[in-house]
């Protein structure tokens, strides 16, 4: 159960928010004096592009938003599978009385020692089907928790982005991304950013 647990952090963390952030703003077209550099004879070149990246793995570690929902999947994961894990429980002593009353023939007719067998597979079956809609659940809720972090990401770095002007925004994980100049990289302010909008104002708490 730990190692699902893990893995359940894992996914979370590891939320497919978007390889590719694009910003495409017909009044931002141009890219900031910062990045113009005038050469002696008054030409002007670009001295680096109006493109940036965000570390995905540090973003969804430490923004508080994903942190939060990160906690609620656990939680609610943990729930279902103790519970789960109690009814299983259950029924392995119930199949082990079973057992051993057939050994020490203590049903009083063979018909009622097989309407209890009946029972103790109709009951797995249950807890099996139970297994399976717990798990579907479960998924399904981490799809939907994704796509509202998601979506809130993508809000909020549309509104980072005025006034800076950029026309691509990377996500970068692993090795998706083989070089990046840190001169590109604007994922500590992105963080600062999303947490303090998350601190003042909660778009939508986990759960609510």
């Amino acid at each position: 159960m730990k190692e699902k647990i893990h893995y359940a952090i894992e996914a979370v963390l590891a939320i497919a928010v978007v390889i590719l952030f694009v910003f495409q703003f017909s009044g931002n077209k141009k890219p900031s004096d910062a990045n113009a550099v005038v050469s002696k004879d008054g030409a002007t070149s670009i001295s680096t592009m109006p493109i940036a990246y965000i570390e995905l793995d540090s973003l969804m570690s430490t923004y508080t938003y994903s942190i939060d929902l990160n906690e609620q999947m656990t939680k609610k994961f943990e729930n279902s599978r103790a519970n789960l894990t109690e009814k299983w429980r259950n029924f392995q002593a119930e199949a082990s009385d079973f057992q051993r009353k057939i050994e020490a023939k203590a049903f009083l007719s063979q018909e009622r020692a097989e309407a209890e067998s009946q029972r103790l597979v109709k009951k797995q079956e249950d807890l099996q089907n139970l297994e399976a809609k717990l798990s579907q659940e479960f998924d399904d809720e981490r799809y939907r928790m994704n796509e509202d972090l998601r979506k809130t990401i993508i809000t909020q770095l549309r509104e980072f982005n005025t006034g800076k002007g950029y026309q691509l925004v990377y996500g970068k994980m692993n090795d998706n991304i083989l070089y990046a100049d840190d001169a590109y990289d604007i994922t500590a302010e992105v963080i600062e950013y999303l947490n303090r909008r998350y601190s003042s104002s909660p778009a939508v708490k986990p759960g609510e």
